[in-house]
């Protein structure tokens, strides 16, 4: 079995727009609850495809960013590695708790 995937890359780009346009994204983008820009991709995606410009049997693309994984990132410290930290903070002289300019 083989199995064809149609990639089509993002690609930056930048416009002059006027400031009145760019709020009325700003809250339709919030009411949509997405972020402007995929607010934008959606609504001219659509138009597109009404218009015949994009196949109807198009998908748009779906989020290309990793977004939070389960165990990503660092792990939380424990009770005991943060007082094993601290401990190491007031042997370096980094902790100026109790430290008075007498």
């Amino acid at each position: 079995m083989t199995v064809s995937i149609d990639f089509m890359p993002r690609k930056l780009a930048s416009f002059r727009i006027d400031e009145r346009v760019l709020e009325v994204i700003a809250t339709l983008a919030v009411r949509s609850g997405v972020e402007p820009q995929r607010f934008i991709e959606n609504y001219f995606f659509a138009r597109g495809k009404e218009l015949g410009l994009i196949p109807p049997e198009a998908q748009p693309l779906g989020e290309t960013r990793g977004g939070k994984r389960p165990g990503a990132g660092k792990p939380k410290k424990t009770e005991s590695e943060s007082a094993i930290q601290e401990n190491a903070d007031r042997a370096s002289g980094s902790d100026s708790e109790g430290l008075t300019d007498d």
